[in-house]
């Protein structure tokens, strides 16, 4: 039995307790702190707060959203989005198309996603470790402020962290049973998350890689099993499908092939800047001062070649990858410094000073106790490569390319997952050790 159980004996003593260990359901007392959180966040604190900017629309989501539900779809925003994967702005327009134009309605939405994202984190923890550091996990990502930041505002990351926890908990399950229709499954929220923003495109080939690896190891232990090669394919080929409608849109608006949107050099060559003292030391505001500094870069790069920066997506992107291949030819050191220096960043550099050190100081928190879950993990031969991998292959692809705070929002929950059975490790070891005081007095 695991040292963290719920039994008469960890909650209380007498047949109540025992009553109350079995009846309590604790995915739905997560799901119900989360959403209670997340509502009382945008519709109640964040209206009296003036720690974070209150513009709720900064990359004009909401004007996409308003542009679908009128049936012009993206008129208006360029072939290729201006470097926008198009499913959050999708989501937007359905809201409105169904309910009218109502900003309050995507900010109730994004409550229900936060919640889901904590009963998957809770889930995750259960199934990995144990119920305890389940409910840990769980509870600490619905009070997580850094998170609950984004729920009034339209931004995609409460949607893509939904997205990216409920691909996580899909391949959990997928390591426990697999089958030909959990791979569709997957294969569609890992298209779903990739078509919200484009970064993790890779990464479920990466995770079944890992699986594949981890059956085989099992099997080198002794283990009776097969890796189930026909349920991986699946996933891909669900994936592709999901993703191919709006491959052949963009073909069609611009008669070459771009999988999901561009945008890569553009990111890479943002971060050269974000990642310059001032910035990074939050003694300029970067996502203003390096902002307009970058912007000003791509027009004279524009220039250069005798046009003007954004006046067609797809050649913008031609002359920043030709950039971003000098500067990875003939900088690379300027590069190896920037994706360094982005390691850090991911974790902290927000809009200001004391945005920063916010999450700067709960990202480290976090990492603390999830080292000591990881530990007590490896001594227990419990894997956390669930964990681990889509938070690592975060960190460094946006470290390589533009590596800002907000980015690490959709792999936090994964983080305290891990976090959770740190500190669920900790209370083990105090109760062992009161024991031991006990029995010697």
């Amino acid at each position: 039995m695991s040292t963290s159980d719920l039994s008469p004996a960890a909650t209380g003593s007498g047949l109540f307790a025992a009553v109350r260990a079995r009846t309590v359901r604790w995915g739905w007392v997560v799901f119900g702190v989360g959403l209670s959180a997340a509502l009382f966040v945008a519709f109640v604190l964040f209206h009296f707060q003036g720690f974070i900017d209150k513009d709720i629309d900064p990359y004009g989501f909401g004007r996409m959203g308003e542009t679908v539900a009128s049936g012009h779809w993206f008129q208006g925003d360029g072939n290729l989005l201006h470097r926008k994967a198009p499913l959050y702005p999708l989501t937007i327009g359905l809201v409105y198309a169904v309910f009218g134009d109502h900003d309050r309605l995507i900010f109730l939405l994004h409550a229900f996603f936060f919640a889901g994202t904590c009963f998957l984190a809770f889930d995750i923890g259960r199934r990995l470790f144990n119920q305890r550091a389940g409910i840990i996990a769980g509870l600490m990502c619905a009070l997580d402020p850094v998170v609950l930041r984004y729920v009034p505002s339209l931004h995609l990351e409460i949607q893509f962290t939904f997205y990216m926890t409920l691909l996580v908990w899909l391949i959990v399950l997928f390591y426990e049973r697999p089958s030909v229709k959990l791979g569709v499954l997957t294969g569609v929220i890992a298209g779903a998350a990739s078509l919200t923003k484009s970064v993790p495109l890779l990464l479920p080939a990466l995770m079944m890689l890992a699986l594949v690896l981890s059956y085989r190891a099992r099997r080198r232990r002794g283990a009776s099993v097969a890796v189930p090669w026909k349920a991986i394919v699946t996933v891909f080929v669900a994936m592709g499908l999901t993703i191919a409608p709006w491959t052949i849109r963009n073909y069609h608006a611009t008669h070459h092939f771009v999988l999901i949107n561009t945008g890569t050099s553009d990111a890479f060559l943002r971060g050269f800047i974000f990642t310059q003292t001032p910035y990074i030391t939050l003694r300029k505001p970067p996502y203003t001062d390096a902002e307009n500094a970058s912007n000003a870069y791509f027009e004279s790069l524009a220039a250069k070649h005798g046009t003007v920066w954004e006046r067609d997506d797809y050649e913008t992107d031609k002359i920043l990858n030709q950039e971003m291949k000098r500067r990875l030819v003939h900088e690379p050191g300027a590069v190896a410094r920037k994706t360094a220096i982005g390691v850090a960043t991911f974790w902290y550099e927000m809009t200001d000073l004391k945005n920063s050190l916010v999450a700067g100081a709960l990202a480290l928190g976090a990492w603390c106790l999830a080292l000591v879950g990881w530990r007590q993990a490896r001594r227990e031969g419990k894997p956390t490569w669930f964990l681990f991998l889509p938070i690592l292959y975060f960190n460094l692809v946006l470290a390589f390319l533009l590596a800002l705070g907000r980015y690490s929002v959709p792999v936090m929950p994964l983080l305290l997952v891990m976090a959770g059975f740190g500190v669920d490790t900790l209370l083990t070891r105090r109760a062992s050790h009161n024991t031991r005081v006990e029995v010697a007095g």
